[in-house]
């Protein structure tokens, strides 16, 4: 949508020099169907429409490849000089133009007279489209108000003023051909992707957590899930490592929880219901053991990447560190339970489902304005907005509190 202010501004700056005030003097009442009181009236015509017809559900329909007429008309009903005039423009209450006129200057017009302040012709195609693209579909709102003073009180000033809705571009689907629709389509589709993956994180998270909760040691759990946060006790190093105790509390981890569907000395799928591996021939006990070396050798490595203060999460470690979710696992429950380590969360998107259903409720109002010609005032907007995100925020606290896990570690 971005793109098209500088297009609308072109239309609006080419009007501005086509502003022109010509006096034709008539003998006739207030006319039928224009705007306006009875000390000023006018007519805008878009198209040779009558503007004042317009509303949301009627709006004025503007083909972006013909070129857009805009004639604007007033009546004066008594001697008065018209001060400025104002002329709006909006797209889902984003100010398009907002441009004030000084026309003090024609200075006092006379009762009974007609005014032509506009006739001009604007070429949409080469200012709305790039090739066979229109950059811009859906329903605008705009304005046009005058502020007068009459001779019999020239210290009071009037005002009149009259909306219209302009439906530029096609309609339905095929609004969705343009600009603003694939911006639209574009941060739909983000919005809910990004949802459907931060509630697959969230899933995970509340699994993890309900695989931790009720233990009392790393041991309890055996094999840390990927989502486990881990945190580095808040002092500088030193921490010492006995190897053959880590190995130990990672027979022990791995002895109940080890997933033992292959082989961690060769690789190959490990037989089912079989106690030794079909290729290199090792047994479970021996497999375990040589799961819990290889894994302790990674200990050192683990702690130069995990800084004191800084945290990371059991599947960042496997990453960082070249190892398989399950080692990964038990080497942080290991490391847990010699006090190396602290775990007292899971790692859940929160600032994500924030997000996204923020962008989804904001969304929204696009979509009925691009679809089904809707006029939403900025009130609105920020109302649904903000109802998003009121409501993803409470569904992501709610997923969080189901994600809650004991603190462990730092015994």
């Amino acid at each position: 949508m971005q793109r098209t202010l500088p297009h609308f501004l072109v239309v609006f700056t080419i009007t501005c020099l086509l502003w022109t005030m010509v006096f034709m003097p008539v003998n006739a009442a207030p006319p039928v169907g224009w705007s306006g009181d009875s000390s000023l009236s006018f007519l805008l015509e878009v198209n040779g429409v009558n503007a004042a017809e317009s509303d949301a559900a009627n709006p004025i329909p503007i083909d972006v490849s013909s070129d857009l007429s805009i004639e604007l008309q007033i009546y004066t009903g008594t001697n008065l000089t018209v001060q400025s005039g104002r002329f709006t423009m909006s797209y889902l209450s984003i100010p398009i133009i907002n441009q004030l006129f000084d026309l003090s200057v024609y200075g006092e017009i006379p009762e009974n007279y007609t005014a032509s302040i506009l006739n001009a012709s604007i070429p949409l195609a080469s200012l709305m489209s790039v090739g066979n693209l229109s950059l811009i579909s859906g329903t605008i709102t705009g304005a046009f108000s005058f502020v007068y003073s009459n001779s019999t009180s020239p210290s009071v000033n009037g005002t009149v003023s009259e909306d219209f809705v302009l439906r530029l571009g096609p309609t339905g689907t095929a609004a969705i051909l343009s600009v603003s629709g694939l911006i639209t389509v574009g941060f739909t589709v983000m919005s809910v992707f990004t949802l459907i993956m931060s509630l697959d994180e969230f899933q995970q998270g509340i699994m993890a957590a309900r695989k931790m909760r009720g233990a009392t040691r790393g041991s309890d759990v055996g094999i840390f899930p990927r989502p486990v946060v881990l945190r580095r006790m808040p002092k500088k190093g030193g921490e010492k490592i006995d190897k053959n105790e880590l190995v130990s509390r990672v027979s022990k981890a791995a002895g109940s929880s080890w997933d033992n569907k292959r082989c961690p000395k060769c690789g190959k799928k490990w037989p089912k219901n079989s106690p030794t591996c079909s290729k290199c021939g090792i047994d479970t006990g021996n497999a375990i053991t040589f799961f819990s070396q290889d894994i302790a050798e990674y200990a050192p490595k683990a702690l130069n990447m995990i800084k004191p203060k800084s945290k990371v999460t059991v599947g960042q470690l496997g990453k960082r560190l070249h190892l398989k979710p399950d080692k990964a696992g038990a080497l942080s429950g290991a490391l847990v339970d010699m006090g190396v380590l602290q775990t007292k969360s899971v790692k859940v998107p929160l600032k994500k489902v924030a997000f996204s259903g923020m962008t989804l409720a904001g969304v929204y109002w696009s979509w009925m304005q691009i679809i089904g010609g809707a006029t939403p005032d900025w009130a609105t907007i920020l109302l649904t907005t903000t109802a998003g995100l009121v409501v993803s925020v409470l569904i992501g606290y709610f997923m969080n509190f189901l994600a809650r896990v004991p603190k462990l570690g730092y015994d």
